[in-house]
C-alpha cells in the first residue's frame, strides 16, 4: 500500500516558478494545506467542496486521489487521477508529471506493470529532473526482475541528487542481485554518491 506520506514527500518538493496559473480558491487552498499537514479527513471535506463548486479543477482531483489512496480506495484514486489528467493543462508539465507518477505508483502496487511503466515513462519525459519519478520506475524494474534497468534508474537518481533517500532501494537491489558482480556494482554506485554504507 502506497502511503500518503510517500506521495506528499514527493509532491511537496515541487517548484512553482514559471508555471501556468494554478487554482487559488479558498476550498482548494484549505484542502491542500490540510493534506500537507497530514489531515486527510479535513482535506477531503475541502477538496470535495472544491470539486462540487469547480468540477474542472484538475488539480483538486489530483489531490483528491491522494486522499482516496490514503483511505485505501485505490479504485477511486485511479479515477481521480484519470480525471485530473483530462483537466490539468498540457502546459503544466510539472503537475501532469506528478499525476502520471502517482498513477504509475498505484498501478505498480496493482502489478499492472505495462501500464505502470508507461505512466512512469511519461512522468519522466515531462519532468526529467524529479528523482521520485526514477525511484518509482527503479522499483517497478526491481519488482519485475529487470535489475540492470533498476540499477540504471538508481544511478540517474544519484546523479540528480547524491543525497536522495535510496537506502531501501539499494538494499532490495542487493538482496535480489542475481550475481555477486551485480551486487558489487550496486554497492559501488551507492558509494560513488559519497555514501559509505547502507543504513
Amino acid at each position: 500500500m502506497i502511503t500518503l506520506l510517500a506521495f506528499l514527500s514527493a509532491f511537496c518538493g515541487m517548484t512553482y516558478a514559471e508555471q501556468p496559473a494554478r487554482p487559488q480558491s479558498d476550498n482548494y487552498i484549505k484542502g491542500v494545506t490540510a493534506l500537507n499537514e497530514g489531515d486527510p479527513m479535513t482535506a477531503y471535506k475541502f477538496l470535495n467542496a472544491e470539486i462540487m463548486e469547480n468540477p474542472d479543477n484538475g488539480y483538486a482531483h489530483c489531490y483528491m486521489a491522494l486522499v482516496c489512496n490514503c483511505c485505501g480506495d485505490v479504485r477511486l484514486a485511479l479515477e481521480a487521477l484519470r480525471t485530473s489528467l483530462d483537466l490539468i493543462p498540457e502546459s503544466d508539465a510539472e503537475y501532469r508529471s506528478f499525476a502520471y507518477y502517482s498513477r504509475g505508483v498505484l498501478l505498480t502496487g496493482l502489478k499492472q506493470w505495462e501500464q505502470a511503466q508507461s505512466d512512469l515513462d511519461e512522468a519522466i519525459r515531462l519532468n526529467p529532473s524529479d528523482t521520485e519519478n526514477y525511484k518509482a520506475r527503479a522499483r517497478l524494474f526491481l519488482e519485475t526482475s529487470r535489475y540492470e534497468e533498476s540499477l540504471d534508474d538508481l544511478r540517474k537518481v544519484l546523479r540528480l541528487d547524491c543525497r536522495a533517500d535510496v537506502n531501501d532501494l539499494v538494499l532490495q537491489l542487493m538482496a535480489a542481485a542475481p550475481t555477486t558482480e551485480f551486487m558489487d556494482r550496486v554497492s559501488a554506485t551507492y558509494q560513488m554518491s559519497g555514501r559509505t554504507e547502507v543504513r
